[in-house]
């Protein structure tokens, strides 16, 4: 039977806060999402469809502007915006998770890419 001297359980101690140090700073910097500060247009950087977010009472929404294949015409599908253990995601029939990058204001649709918001005309 193998035993631990006093040093390698001292170096495993240190090494076990450090992790735990680093894994509770991590943590401390998740900030919850306003789902207000994203209201607005936003356009595909890879030309998938656009999307508006808006408020309405107290949920938010989201409404896709797809076109319909054969007629080419506008078709808007709505959907509600939902806020788990601060993720949000929408229900199309699978979930769509929606991250936002304050610094850089993108929007990103996991699977559908990136986002940013429409210039006011």
């Amino acid at each position: 039977m193998n035993t631990i001297s006093k040093e390698q359980l001292l170096q495993l101690a240190k090494c076990t806060l450090a992790i735990t140090t680093i894994f509770l700073t991590a943590c401390g910097d998740i900030k919850e999402v306003d789902i207000g500060e994203i209201c607005g247009n936003w356009v595909s950087t890879t030309g998938k469809p656009d999307v508006l977010i808006f408020k309405e009472g107290d949920i938010f929404k989201l409404t896709l502007f797809r076109k319909k294949s054969v007629t080419r015409k506008i078709k808007p599908e709505t959907f509600l915006i939902v806020q788990e253990n601060d993720n949000l995601f929408i229900n199309t029939g699978f979930r769509i998770d929606i991250a936002y990058n304050e610094v850089t204001d993108v929007l990103t649709f996991s699977p559908n890419g990136d986002y940013t918001r429409a210039s006011e005309k």
